[in-house]
């Protein structure tokens, strides 16, 4: 019998990139992509977008609470996911801030994150505090007075690893800005190495046996 696929989500960030003139790659962005540890019991050594699975800080009143930006219209697209779609953008944030540092949120009024920005230090430590499981993401975000910012993540698919598989994922991917004023932190237990690419370029690699992909990056790559 199939193993029950967990509810999981990804995100894709992307940034502006500069187009090198002697190239036919014409893509105007480039995406994220971080290499699995080798001890890693799923997708030891390939390279992913961060992300993970649900877990248990993402479903209380209090997560929900701090959810702001979300489109009504994309939620009710995405009922037979799951009960609470809402739940999806609080994954894919603590995911996010969790493997990389990468804080997407924002205050009540939508301003900047500028002031948290330039304190990395602090970033770093709250990072840290949620691999260790000493701290939540959303104990985080009351204590600086933030929201998570679901306007910056854009739904942009669904993707269930096959039946065969005995570890499988029910992944929703999003598409989100880089923040330019921060900077990415690996969490090194999971992710060894970061690179940036634009999808044809990390196609290329793949294709020449630099790196591995499976079917989701794969796929998630060739339609961008």
């Amino acid at each position: 019998m199939p193993v029950e696929p967990k509810l999981a989500a990804t995100v894709v960030l992307l940034r502006k990139r500069v187009l090198d003139l002697e190239s036919d790659d014409n893509c105007e962005f480039e995406v994220f992509m971080a290499k699995r540890h080798k001890n890693a019991r799923f997708m030891s050594e390939h390279h992913v977008f961060p992300g993970g699975g649900i877990d248990e800080q993402d479903l209380n009143k209090e997560s929900r609470a701090r959810l702001v930006g979300i489109d009504e219209n994309v939620i009710n697209n995405l009922k037979e996911i799951c009960e609470d779609p809402e739940n999806l953008w609080i994954i894919a944030i603590r995911e996010l801030f969790e493997e990389t540092g990468i804080l997407i949120a924002t205050d009540k009024t939508g301003e900047s994150l500028r002031k948290i920005e330039e304190k990395s230090k602090k970033l770093k430590k709250y990072q840290k505090s949620l691999q260790k499981k000493r701290k939540t993401m959303t104990d985080v975000l009351i204590k600086e007075n933030l929201y998570y910012d679901a306007n910056n993540l854009k739904y942009f698919g669904r993707l269930i690893t096959p039946k065969l598989s005995p570890i499988r994922f029910d992944t929703q991917f999003f598409l989100c800005k880089f923040p330019q004023n921060q900077n990415i932190n690996l969490f090194s237990d999971e992710l060894t190495e970061g690179l940036w690419g634009s999808p044809k370029q990390i196609l290329e690699q793949y294709k020449k046996r630099q790196i591995k992909l499976i079917f989701p990056q794969y796929s998630t790559l060739q339609r961008l």
